[in-house]
């Protein structure tokens, strides 16, 4: 770990403005939500591809009780809705 660079951004952010601070915790919230929104689509991307179905579509399906109860559905499912909820919180 760079110690000077980590005392140098502490020193920085100290200097900033209340509101300077509050963009600054936006900005990095927003990256944040980014990334985490792609790492769920990739993951949605993956049983998509696995069971050649659409992540909407299957989530119609299991919530309509239409299919199994494997443990790979029950992660997508978590994972739709989590990025159902990310976009949510974005809007």
């Amino acid at each position: 770990m760079n110690q000077k660079l980590v005392e140098s951004l502490a020193q920085i952010i100290r200097s900033l403005s209340d509101e300077e601070r509050q963009l600054l915790e936006s900005k990095i919230q927003k990256s944040d939500t980014s990334q985490q929104t792609t790492d769920l689509e990739d993951r949605l991307k993956s049983f998509e591809e696995k069971y050649e179905m659409p992540s909407k579509n299957f989530y119609q399906q299991f919530q309509a009780s239409e299919l199994g109860d494997s443990a790979d559905f029950f992660e997508w499912n978590t994972y739709y809705e989590m990025l159902n909820h990310a976009h949510m919180k974005a809007s």
